[in-house]
């Protein structure tokens, strides 16, 4: 996309408009479709997105040439990696991540990213080696049709000084103002999988690794190679137990991996017979996925903790900032990372923050219908 024309004025909301969607990269759509109606800049959006997860994956067979080809890309995205495909696109230049005090998955700080096409794979990839990128081998030190975003990570908490992180952040107009209801009281899904035989922990030595020993790139590229191998092999041998609901034919190599993973099998299998069910393999692959840097986060916050972090902490943070242009809202409820007994709790909170602070558009729930256009 070139800069050489005078940019479109921008059209202006009369209302803030709220959208309210159930899985976090349904907001997407919403955002591009404001782009689309020339309310948000086509390039260099910011994006402040509060959720106790960073959002911020790639999926590892995504292609860079999908990510920049519009809404044609929305099917393809999930909830842990709506964020970057847009920003390679070029539609957000700026993702500040506030993050609640029990979630840590990427270091607080700012710095500028790189992401971009592998050249020999055209798969998109990025150039930051924080152990939240290598995990999923997502690290590629060169990139073509690359595009630099910045990234800021902060802590927002009730502790802190909201107004002087609120000064800190430099937020301008036009930004996206984006909340994910589990921001408030964040469940780990995974943790009750067969939770008698404790899954989850016999989970982090399957799916573990080994951080780079220094920073140099030959040792980030030998830790990403042997990261790669390790994920294709584990894909392979839970693609084969959804299918057959065993290991012994698999016609794979006998690794090491092979082992525990053959080992853990026949454990799940004695515990699925005991509760007299097949055992989803893809759910433990996917609560295996998470367990490489210590888990997801889990605090389920009291009611009294929740009413303090919205009515006090995030109202003053608001009140500290510019107004958005467009506000997403996501329950993130039944995958069961927002509690679903605390969500209606939460989302009526933060509705009622949001009108007391902003001339609002009464919020859309798309989630009420399984179309969300």
């Amino acid at each position: 996309m070139g800069n050489h024309s005078e940019p479109t004025p921008l059209k202006i909301f009369k209302r803030i408009p709220i959208h309210v969607v159930e899985e976090h990269n349904d907001a997407l759509q919403h955002i591009y479709s404001a782009i689309g109606a020339m309310r948000l800049p086509l390039e260099n959006n910011t994006l402040l997105h509060l959720d106790a997860h960073p959002d911020m994956l790639v999926d590892r067979k995504l292609k860079g040439e999908e990510a920049r080809a519009g809404k044609s890309v929305l099917p393809l995205l999930q909830i842990e990696n709506w964020i970057v495909p847009a920003a390679a696109a070029g539609h957000i230049g700026r993702v500040v991540w506030l993050r609640p005090p029990w979630a840590r998955q990427l270091a607080d700080g700012t710095r500028s990213v790189r992401v971009g096409d592998q050249p020999d794979t055209g798969l998109l990839r990025l150039d930051s080696a924080e152990p939240y990128y290598l995990s999923d081998a997502l690290f590629s030190p060169r990139l073509v049709n690359e595009r630099i975003f910045q990234l800021t990570v902060a802590e927002l908490s009730d502790t802190n000084d909201v107004r002087e992180l609120a000064n800190g952040l430099a937020v301008g107009k036009p930004y996206i103002l984006d909340i994910d209801l589990d921001f408030f009281s964040t469940g780990n899904p995974f943790l009750k999988l067969y939770e008698s035989i404790k899954l989850y922990d016999r989970l982090e030595e399957i799916f573990g690794f080994q951080l780079p020993i220094d920073d140099s790139e030959e040792s980030i590229l030998r830790c990403v190679e042997s990261r790669e191998k390790q994920l294709v092999e584990l894909e392979s041998l839970f693609d084969y137990l959804e299918k057959n609901n065993e290991l012994d034919e698999y016609g794979g190599a006998k690794s090491e991996l092979y082992e525990k993973v053959y080992r853990l099998a026949r454990l799940v299998w004695k515990e699925a017979e005991r509760m007299n069910e097949r055992p989803d393999w893809w759910a433990i692959y996917a609560a295996g996925c998470t367990r490489d840097q210590g888990g997801l986060p889990h605090h389920i916050s009291s009611d009294s903790e929740i009413h303090v972090a919205v009515t006090r902490t995030l109202k003053s943070l608001l009140l500290h900032l510019p107004q958005p242009t467009i506000i997403t809202i996501s329950r993130s409820t039944d995958d069961g990372y927002c509690p679903p007994d605390q969500v209606d709790l939460i989302q009526s909170l933060v509705l009622e923050t949001l009108k007391d602070i902003y001339d609002s558009e009464e919020p859309i729930l798309h989630y009420l219908s399984m179309n969300t256009d």
